[in-house]
């Protein structure tokens, strides 16, 4: 997952198409061929990134037309594999895992995609001080996709793959084979409709802050190594969050509950950040409340995953974990695209004099050199005063905690069915 984190907007935008279809591979096929492909993927794909920044592609006649394309390959291929690594923690711990266990299954394995982006938020700014530096941070990003692929074809080689039965389970999802049946009747369910809404709004915000952090918080003389900590450390303060959240989940199954007052708690810490991240000198503030925020946003993960599974029992874990996380990756994609609408103003260096926005353009790089029309000089970035968009970011999301609050009435369905097999059974 370290290897995917550095992907862009075009990223999260290509990885959304095939997820529907994942959702059908997961639960109709082997699931150990959903982990083969996309383990291969996401190494191919960082392979091909890094391929298009060597001179031969770099420096062609059309750079445009080469390098570009190259890395826009390499970058498709990489989101291409996401769908099948982040839909299948539902599904396993179904399969893997008994009651009590489950949530904080999905919990350790859902996040760590986010631990893979905190690595990369500290290590990028350190590795590339300037243009010339991407290929070797490239270079460097195919170690761990390697690594991934290797533990994956290791770890579930056939014949080490074992499910645990599910009382109850594998009878009542017989009739539910059918990936479009099982999609129309998702879609049919009001409380999941509800759920995609505030997942989609949640995690979508999520996505935008971590890609957007350095251009909120450069204007104002933090820089881009700073960002980079303290998006790694709300990452890593939300593992901790997540990890407490999903225990209570097993132990309680009060899902909805702690929706509510982690979802609660982390809208006031995104208004502490928004008071604190237009002000100079402010690292400590900024830092506690982002790593607050993070500590209760992230146990939305196995909160909505967990909730999706149960309120849509018997359909396929896999149908309702694809639904949410496509949802949530064209929410973020629309999110970050709209950090460069009107709704933010261009600030002057008199208004700003401690702004970090500037890139170093150095001529003598072999990667810059390649490059047309580019100076040796240091460009200046312009700076943005994004506090329109981050209030539209707020409003968001205090709509979405709305919806949670008074209009998701959830059944547990799973849950229910589990505990009537039990009783069956002592009954016998």
């Amino acid at each position: 997952d370290t290897a995917t984190g550095p992907s862009s907007t075009p990223s999260t935008d290509t990885a959304s198409s095939p997820r529907f279809a994942t959702g059908d591979i997961n639960d109709d096929q082997n699931s150990l061929m959903q982990l083969y492909f996309g383990a291969s993927c996401n190494l191919i794909g960082a392979v091909i990134r890094w391929i298009s920044t060597i001179p031969p592609v770099l420096c062609s006649h059309d750079y445009q037309r080469s390098g570009y394309m190259v890395a826009m390959i390499g970058q498709t291929i990489t989101a291409f594999a996401q769908p099948f690594l982040l839909f299948a923690p539902t599904k396993l711990a179904s399969f893997w895992f008994g009651p009590k266990e489950r949530a904080f299954c999905t919990s350790i394995t859902s996040i760590a995609n986010p631990v893979g982006l905190a690595v990369v938020n500290i290590a990028s700014p350190y590795l590339v001080s300037s243009p010339g530096q991407v290929p070797l941070m490239l270079w460097i990003y195919i170690i761990p996709a390697g690594i991934g692929c290797v533990l994956t074809l290791i770890s579930f080689w056939p014949g080490r793959y074992h499910s645990l039965p599910v009382p109850g389970l594998h009878e009542e999802k017989q009739s539910f084979r059918s990936f479009l049946k099982g999609l129309m009747s998702v879609l049919r369910n009001k409380s999941f409709c509800v759920l995609i809404f505030v997942w989609s709004i949640a995690a979508g915000l999520f996505n935008a802050l971590i890609t957007l952090l350095p251009q909120f918080l450069c204007p104002y003389g933090y820089t881009n190594n700073q960002s980079g900590l303290w998006g790694a450390l709300m990452i890593f303060i939300g593992l901790i969050g997540g990890t407490v959240a999903s225990c209570i989940l097993d132990h309680t199954k009060k899902f909805k509950e702690v929706g509510v007052v982690t979802l609660g708690l982390a809208i006031l810490c995104l208004v502490w950040f928004m008071e604190v991240a237009r002000l100079e000198h402010q690292s400590v503030n900024i830092a506690f409340s982002l790593c607050m925020f993070g500590f209760f946003a992230l146990p939305l993960i196995p909160v909505c995953m967990e909730l999706g599974v149960e309120i849509t029992f018997p359909i396929a874990e896999a149908t309702s974990s694809g639904l949410l996380w496509t949802c949530a990756q064209v929410a973020g994609m629309v999110m970050v695209l709209l950090s460069n609408s009107p709704l933010q103003i261009e600030l002057s260096n008199t208004q700003v004099p401690l702004s970090q926005c500037s890139i170093s353009m150095q001529r003598n790089d072999t990667f810059v050199s390649c490059l047309r029309n580019i100076s040796n000089t240091v460009e200046a970035t312009p700076a943005y005063d994004t506090t329109n968009v981050q209030i539209f970011y707020l409003a968001c999301v205090v709509v979405a905690f709305i919806f949670f609050v008074g209009l998701f009435y959830p059944v547990y369905k799973r849950t229910d069915s589990e505990r009537a097999s039990l009783d069956t059974e002592v009954n016998d």
